[in-house]
């Protein structure tokens, strides 16, 4: 990549770990970042610093809340003692423990329930520190000229700030529920409204074994149908924004259950056709299709189709050319022919545009092939997403 391009590069990332290390919450989304990367991915020195930076952010975020504290946010929720909204309540011994929540089981009307409880006072941090993702935006800008810095970061803000709600989650859970309610794959919980708050949600309990902890034709099944949901789901108004392994298991009836949706949101039907042509482009090898449906999502002029198809080619290697096998082997040599093919990205870089309300269906695509390549399977992917988009999840 030429120099110029590289220190662009290198002062964006500069500034954005900048910004992380000395917001009052930059801990939690250095902890969520080590929930969506494999180690194994980080393999040169500066990776392997940031991963153990990860750890240990992750562990630091991840301390148990006090037993009194959930109890408390219960009390201010529901206006009553946990007692008197649950037949039972295991405040001991949480059954998840992430960044920004803690998750205990409960039972409620003789049937097990999911606890979900906010960190208190982390929404209200969080949303303050959101301001200080100004901070980003002449480095953003530098580093990648065509894009709408305002617009984006704006987006950023509205969707983070959706993710602490946990009344907005309900209402996400709900209707992708009503929509799953029979679908022989996949499970999502259903939430139950009566008991949700701002900073607490229930939802009907799900027995499983966490994703990453399944094996065999579980695990395998469990891939592909993380991956076919990130892609289908929009076609159905909806793009699940964060498919990390914490946020899913397979359910002891064989479904691969969904059980967070708090990072969502609408999905715009008009750029799915795009996206449809852009990945029937890439299967075909047709570059000049490919700049059409780039065109039309507005993300490189049409001219630039040949040449992008030409780097996908090169960087994804047999990912498209019919079943493939993604584990962190396959991410770590995808990364390194994309840094032999950085000359050719760089020009691409400075030409490309993203649309905010593209930004959250890429992080979605992102997590779900991520927890895939962490659990290791093999698939025609291209194949699997393209099906996806036409027939839904």
């Amino acid at each position: 990549m030429p120099p110029d391009a590289i220190a662009r590069l290198e002062a964006l990332a500069t500034a954005a770990m900048r910004l992380v290390r000395s917001a009052p919450t930059g801990r939690v989304v250095l902890a969520r970042l080590h929930e969506a990367i494999d180690p194994a991915w980080l393999v040169d020195s500066r990776g392997q610093a940031l991963a153990r930076e990860l750890a240990d952010a992750h562990e630091r975020a991840c301390q148990p809340l006090k037993a009194r504290d959930v109890e408390r946010v219960l009390r201010d929720a529901w206006d009553a003692k946990p007692s008197a909204e649950l037949d039972e309540l295991d405040l001991a011994a949480p059954v998840a423990v992430t960044p920004i929540a803690q998750v205990h089981r409960g039972v409620r009307e003789g049937a097990p329930v999911a606890v979900k409880v906010l960190r208190p006072g982390l929404p209200r941090s969080l949303r303050a520190d959101l301001a200080l993702l100004d901070v980003l935006a002449l480095p953003l800008a530098v580093a990648a000229p065509a894009l709408e810095v305002p617009a984006l970061l704006a987006e950023v803000r509205e969707r983070l700030s959706e993710e602490l709600d946990l009344e907005h989650e309900r209402d996400v859970q709900r209707g992708m529920h009503r929509s799953f309610r029979d679908h022989p794959d996949l499970l999502i919980p259903a939430p139950i409204g009566a008991l949700t708050h701002e900073y607490v949600l229930v939802s009907e309990w799900v027995a499983g074994t966490p994703v990453l902890e399944a094996s065999g034709a579980d695990a395998a099944r469990a891939a592909r149908r993380v991956v076919r949901f990130a892609f289908g789901a929009p076609t159905l108004g909806l793009a699940h924004a964060d498919l990390v392994p914490g946020n899913l298991l397979v359910a002891d009836d064989g479904r691969l259950a969904i059980v967070d949706f708090g990072a969502a949101r609408a999905a715009d039907p008009a750029r799915l056709d795009a996206a449809r042509a852009l990945l029937a482009a890439v299967g075909a090898r047709d570059g000049e299709a490919l700049g059409v449906a780039l065109g039309r999502l507005g993300a490189l002029p049409p001219g630039d189709g040949p040449a992008v198809l030409a780097l996908a080619r090169a960087v994804l290697a047999t990912h498209l050319q019919g079943s493939s096998r993604l584990d962190a082997d396959a991410v770590v040599a995808a990364g390194e022919r994309l840094g032999a093919q950085a000359k050719a990205a760089a020009p691409l870089v400075d030409r490309a545009r993203l649309n905010p309300a593209d930004l959250w269906p890429l992080r979605g695509v992102a997590s779900a092939l991520g927890t895939a390549a962490r659990i290791g399977a093999q698939e025609d992917w291209l194949a699997l997403a393209r099906d996806a988009l036409a027939t839904g999840p």
